[in-house]
């Protein structure tokens, strides 16, 4: 899916320009300086015969959320070797592999059918994904099959393409040399070839020698005349693929690849600003240089880079498995990367900047539909203005929708301000709130799960008008502070449905109570890395920290942390987790901490226990045998993760106690009890295909009982 998404772009709106000079370049120095560059770039340079490199690739599989944090659910790491020569002959081989993985799934490796690095950026035209498989030449082009992009610097560019810039942006420094760094921005014509693949970003060039330095931005297909307005296309599935392509300079002559990174992002605006995301990051070393071949005559017109036929190679499965020549561990080429990153160079309806734009939009789907015991079924929809360029980092947030068994309106308005690292917000909201403790940081409730007699949640009817204030820390935005302040007002629930409206299922808990009141809450949070948890793969170390006051009819004061590690050093991955929490003895039911199956203590109740104090800790060690670690074909394009057994032992414990009367007797309205004591057990597990499933055994460790087995589908922490 996310390949097709990469070769299926989106084209966004430029402005009309005739075919002249001054509108294709901004000024005559740019057109100078463009022109040289493409006579540069047309061929490669004569002492260049060729080379071959070691290539480390990562390829991430996640999701981006509209709070700027990022998750991968699936990591795979590929050790290739490339070689190349002038002519355009190229073969990228695959010598090692790993991965590691949420759940099950397939190795993304079965669907290249060419290799993904782009080995050089000579030429008239690129090729995406990236190359083009022609052993089989006389066979019909299938839709999925790599396309050309028109190079900015191609000798027809000038059909193609508008330039602005021009100027010295930076000088970098390569073996005591500096070299200026000129920065072109390449825009669309208005009148660009129907089903064109082109670029829209910006090149630098090496003001010295012309040479293309980096390429940055992305790749789009011009396609008919532009679609009505309508829902429909302000919900459609909406892709794009960006590039970064950057050189090194290599001997003190050429720029040959340094690094590249490609991603391909799709989002629907029923999902607002959250994206799924395929990234791949590679990285070239040992790079050995050739001279020219020798049946190439330098310079003459058969000196040209061609179509040659090849396609990407794999090593045998057993040379796979023993690689063992990884420089970095897995996960890492993705710690410092994000999917912000290409926003400057973004299309149109996710650019910040430019005509101020309204679409269709939701924060995320369960603003559109949901299902749960307590309203039944609710529908909804939003809308969202930006003002960009004229009020920049001004915009109007709004949902509504209806739940039809209880018969109520709820939905949000905002006033959001962006400068920088800072963001407020003014909100009024009603909303069903969720009251359950420890969640993992993506779950927001429950789309379908009731339709088929599963709602393992409670909630609480809660009004509010709060001003929201929020600043990003450190270099890389890893963190964040928010204050929030404003008046609340919960209400208790009770359930609509008694059990699924399909038959599914058992009848349904009781809605679990909460006390009614009107106050004024404020909350300050610190995260630090919140894309680092143990439900996904991001190494690194995250940490959150809340505390909650409530001021009125309903008094309390609330403070809880978490904190997550997540580390890979070769076979060995270790992963764990640290939850903490207190509360006001005398606080409402709805902000105790209640914990059982849900929170990761297996053997006990939904919500078991409860309190005003509690802790769960849970975390795993794993170690890999080193064994069948290489791909399992199913088909040609069909590749199953590596087998590649290991160990895993898994522990978990919890502890909540009421510490007095008045939170006893909150605990007993809840239909809970205290632990006593701490509750704990552990598994020890075979895991396989890349830790996705496990089969062993497990016991509690708080009491006496016998081992029982144990068969996991996905990490399990």
């Amino acid at each position: 899916m996310f390949l097709a998404l990469a070769l299926a772009l989106t084209l966004q709106d430029t402005l009309a320009a005739a075919r002249s000079d001054t509108a294709t370049y901004r000024t005559e120095a740019l057109r100078a300086l463009v022109a040289e560059a493409a006579e540069v770039n047309r061929r490669v340079p004569a002492a260049l015969g060729g080379y071959r490199a070691q290539l480390e690739s990562e390829i991430s599989i996640g999701n981006r959320r509209s709070e700027r944090m990022e998750m991968s659910v699936q990591l795979e790491q590929i050790a290739s070797t490339l070689e190349w020569d002038r002519t355009g002959r190229y073969r990228q081989t695959v010598i090692g592999y790993r991965s590691q993985q949420l759940g099950t799934s397939i190795a993304t490796l079965g669907l290249f059918r060419s290799g993904w690095a782009v080995p050089s950026l000579y030429g008239n035209r690129l090729a995406l994904l990236f190359g083009r498989d022609t052993v089989d030449a006389m066979r019909r082009r299938r839709p999925t099959d790599p396309q050309y992009a028109v190079h900015p610097l191609a000798d027809d560019r000038e059909y193609y393409y508008r330039f602005s810039g021009g100027d010295t942006v930076f000088t970098m420094q390569v073996d005591g040399r500096e070299i200026p760094i000129v920065r072109v921005d390449v825009h669309l014509r208005d009148d660009v070839p129907a089903r064109s693949v082109v670029f829209v970003g910006e090149l630098d060039l090496d003001a010295t020698r012309k040479q293309l330095v980096r390429m940055r931005g992305y790749f789009a297909v011009v396609g008919g005349p532009k679609p009505r307005f309508d829902i429909l296309r302000e919900a459609r599935l909406q892709g794009i693929a960006f590039i970064e392509a950057v050189n090194a300079e290599v001997d003190g002559q050429f720029w040959l690849p340094g690094y590249q990174r490609f991603e391909a992002h799709a989002t629907s605006n029923t999902v607002g600003e959250s994206r799924a995301i395929f990234r791949i990051i590679t990285r070239y070393r040992d790079r050995e240089l050739y001279p020219p071949p020798p049946d190439v005559a330098v310079g003459t017109p058969g000196d040209t880079l061609r179509v040659q036929p090849f396609r990407l190679a794999v090593e045998s499965m057993d040379s796979l498995s023993r690689y063992r020549g990884w420089t970095s561990e897995l996960g890492a080429a993705n710690v410092d990367v994000s999917a912000e990153d290409f926003n400057d160079v973004a299309p149109d309806q996710w650019n910040p900047r430019g005509r101020p734009r309204f679409s269709l939009e939701t924060e995320r789907f369960l603003d559109v539909i949901r299902t749960d015991r307590v309203q039944g079924v609710f529908l909804g929809i939003g809308g969202v203005y930006r003002f960009r360029d004229a009020a920049p980092g001004w915009a109007l947030r709004s949902a509504a929708g209806y739940s039809f068994n209880e018969g109520t309106v709820r939905g949000r308005a905002i006033v959001e301000h962006r400068r920088g690292r800072n963001l407020s917000q003014l909100r009024a909201s009603r909303s069903l709130d969720l009251t359950n403790d420890f969640r993992n940081p993506y779950d927001s409730g429950t789309t379908t799960g009731a339709l088929f007699g599963r709602d393992d949640y409670d909630y609480v009817d809660r009004r509010s008008a709060t001003l929201l204030l929020q600043r990003f820390l450190g270099n890389d935005w890893d963190g964040l502070v928010r204050l929030e302040s404003g008046y609340a007002q919960d209400r208790d629930m009770r359930e609509r449905w008694l059990e699924s409206p399909v038959g599914l299922g058992g009848a349904f808990r009781r809605n679990r109570p909460a006390r009614s009141g009107d106050y004024w809450r404020n909350v300050i949070t610190f995260e630090w890395r919140p894309d680092v948890a143990l439900e996904f793969l991001r190494p690194g170390v995250g940490t959150k920290l809340i505390y909650e006051r409530g001021d009125g009819e309903l008094r309390y004061q609330r403070a809880e942390g978490r904190f997550t590690v997540r580390v890979n050093r070769g076979r060995l991955a270790l992963g764990t987790r640290l939850d903490v929490g207190a509360v006001s003895p005398d606080a409402p039911p709805q902000q105790f901490f209640e914990l059982g199956a849900n929170q990761n203590l297996p053997g006990y109740d939904y919500k078991q226990f409860a309190g005003d104090q509690a802790a769960v800790l849970r975390g795993q060690v794993y170690r890999g045998f080193g064994i069948l670690g290489a791909p399992v074909r199913i088909t040609q394009r069909v590749w199953l993760p590596p087998i590649a057994p290991g160990l895993a032992l898994n522990v978990q414990a919890g502890y909540v106690r009421a510490t007095t009367a008045a939170s006893r007797n909150t605990v007993m309205q809840l239909g809970s009890t205290e632990t006593g004591h701490v509750r704990s057990s552990a598994s020890l597990t075979l895991r396989f295909f890349g830790q996705a499933v496990g089969l062993g055994i497990a016991r509690p460790l708080d009491y006496p009982a016998g081992w029982r087995w144990v068969l996991e589908l996905g990490q399990r922490l």
